[in-house]
């Protein structure tokens, strides 16, 4: 019989680099999957952030439009300025470069309420729902206002220094009487009795997050022109549209009477840093928006 000679085993030059090209585009699936998926995870935060940014945004709007004309004498008209979008500072130099300030007048400003509880018959102040009274401090001007009527029952009233759950009235001649649980204090903006508010809102450029991107800005005025309060509300902003729903139920960018707004649609668009486009761990701008309509409770024959 022939002798059989047994083939050693191992593999060919053909078959090891078949098996590296396999195993290199395995491993570069897979790095690429992770890489891709820590970009999403990334981006996913700062769209977070945005959406965020924009609720904060319309919230702030909202709650000062439906308080528009609050308080506020019938001959002056709830929006003083109706621009289709707020002015923007293009260089964050603190004054308008572009358009107009949007604004609305109002006593309820500073946006600090309480739910009366009850009310001392002996004049010593008002009991309020629990924890509201830190909005407050001594030498605070407030009103209280029936829920039911939108009437100011009490006119201006100065507190003392709140203890507990107390507010306390220090106001001369004060007389207790006309006010019952479930009316609403609202504390105004330092000034005169009854001084009437200017709220502003306009967009300042944020060079830091890239272009066209703004910060929403609200002004607090007296009305003799003193700015009282400048705060930032929201980043990361992109565009602010005002639509104004008018009493005939048409609406209008560019409102021809001021008294015949009725209603106001906002759209507030927001947008993820646009510097980062392209660089690792990030996956591309995104956009966000929300939109309403906000009624004005204190318009004329609103």
């Amino acid at each position: 019989m022939d002798k059989v000679t047994k083939r050693e085993v191992g593999f060919t030059l053909i078959e090891l680099l078949i098996v590296m090209v396999v195993m290199g585009l395995v491993i570069t699936s897979v790095y690429s999957l992770f890489i891709n998926s820590k970009k999403t995870a990334t981006t996913s935060e700062e769209v977070v952030d945005v959406q965020q940014n924009l609720r904060v945004a319309i919230d702030t709007l909202a709650g000062d439009i439906r308080m528009a004309g609050f308080l506020v004498p019938d001959d002056v008209n709830p929006i003083s300025s109706a621009p289709a979008s707020p002015g923007i500072d293009t260089d964050a130099d603190g004054s308008l470069d572009t358009g107009t300030v949007f604004s609305l007048r109002t006593i309820s400003s500073v946006r600090a309420y309480a739910r009366v509880i009850s009310e001392d018959p002996l004049g010593g102040g008002l009991t309020v729902e629990s924890g509201s009274t830190t909005m407050f401090s001594e030498g605070n001007r407030v009103h209280v206002i029936q829920p039911s009527s939108g009437k100011d029952i009490s006119g201006s009233l100065t507190l003392g220094e709140p203890s507990g759950d107390v507010l306390p009235i220090t106001t001369a001649g004060y007389s207790p009487g006309s006010i019952s649980a479930g009316d609403i204090v609202v504390r105004k903006l330092a000034g005169e009795p009854d001084e009437v508010t200017t709220v502003r809102y306009w967009l300042r450029a944020n060079n830091n997050t890239g272009d066209n991107i703004y910060d929403l800005v609200r002004d607090l005025l007296l009305d003799d022109g003193t700015t009282i309060e400048t705060a930032t509300v929201a980043g990361n902003i992109n565009s602010i549209d005002l639509t104004y729903i008018l009493e005939d139920g048409t609406e209008s960018n560019a409102p021809p009477e001021l008294e015949a707004i009725r209603a106001i649609r906002l759209t507030v668009t927001s947008q993820t840093d646009n510097i980062k486009t392209g660089l690792a761990n990030f996956s591309g701008v995104k956009t966000r928006s929300l939109q309403t309509v906000v009624k004005i409770q204190n318009a004329f024959g609103g």
